[in-house]
């Protein structure tokens, strides 16, 4: 792990510890990773994924326009970032040639990577780009779109009077209140996507155990982190707004203490939440594939 790399981590972990901070004493914390709208490279039309998404939503969340790109990207298209604007620093991990494989080959099989730092700037802070963003739909065909999603997944979901939403490994269904029951719609497709993240890590799907980074004591709220993250991502990508969680409050000393003690989690929880939602993206898109007659 380089020196950079290390100091671009604890940036964001640090603004998330601070924020959270100062919504314990409030009482008034809002996720500072929801941010709504997916983040898009200018040039590529690459999305940003995983702990650069959240990097930039935390640290860009001033910025209104979703689209970033490098200082000499901005000018291959001939934008230029105005001076004194201060950029954001992102990583890229890659892998590296190795001796077993000859130098000229990517160690990808070996698992061997190694961080690069390198610095975008938002659309808002620079000049001769006017840009060509996708029309923004609608609420009424964000909220078809985010039901077919949710219906494509195939995963079982329950609606009962509970008044609680969660997912039971055991059974390997989700449970939600009724629809009627939410404030909004947004907030009810929010809380299923929550779940969903959860739903992903059944040892059927991804497995995923967080105990092996977090330890046993805390693989559950670590768990909890996954899906608030996945969650802000998979919204984002269905151009629903996140919403927070009623019950978040009682995680929010357990994250500070933890992100504190080894800032690195953060990136390892944003890690397997990019993993969740490739997974129900690519598990949605191969079965509306399945659908269509050869």
């Amino acid at each position: 792990m380089s020196a950079k790399s290390n100091e671009v981590m604890e940036a964001v972990a640090s603004k998330i510890i601070a924020s959270i901070e100062a919504g314990i004493v409030t009482g008034e914390w809002q996720k500072s990773w929801a941010g709504g709208a997916i983040a898009m490279n200018a040039v590529t039309a690459n999305q940003y994924k995983g702990g650069n998404l959240i990097a930039l939503w935390v640290l860009g969340e001033d910025f209104g326009s979703g689209y970033w790109a490098t200082y000499k990207q901005w000018q291959s298209i001939g934008a230029q970032v105005r001076k004194g604007e201060t950029g954001i620093r992102l990583v890229k991990w890659s892998p590296i040639p190795c001796k077993d494989h000859g130098p000229q080959e990517a160690c990808s099989s070996c698992g061997t990577m190694v961080p690069n730092v390198f610095t975008v700037f938002n659309a808002e802070q620079v000049d001769g780009w006017d840009g060509n963003p996708d029309a923004i739909k609608n609420l009424d065909e964000r909220i078809a779109d985010a039901d077919d999603f949710l219906k494509a997944t195939g995963a079982e979901m329950k609606h009962t009077g509970e008044g609680r939403a969660y997912y039971s490994p055991l059974v390997d269904a989700i449970t939600l209140p009724s629809f009627e029951s939410f404030d909004s719609a947004e907030a009810y497709y929010a809380t299923a996507a929550r779940e969903l993240i959860h739903w992903t890590g059944h040892e059927s799907r991804l497995d995923r155990d967080m105990a092996k980074k977090w330890g046993d004591a805390d693989a559950y709220a670590a768990e909890e982190l996954v899906a608030e993250l996945g969650a802000a991502m998979l919204c984002a990508t269905l151009g629903i707004s996140d919403t927070p969680r009623p019950d978040h409050a009682q995680y929010l000393k357990f994250w500070v203490g933890r992100l504190k003690d080894d800032y690195r989690l953060l990136w390892n929880a944003a890690s397997q939440a990019q993993k969740a939602v490739d997974f129900a993206t690519t598990l949605v898109a191969d079965r509306k594939a399945e659908a269509v007659p050869a």
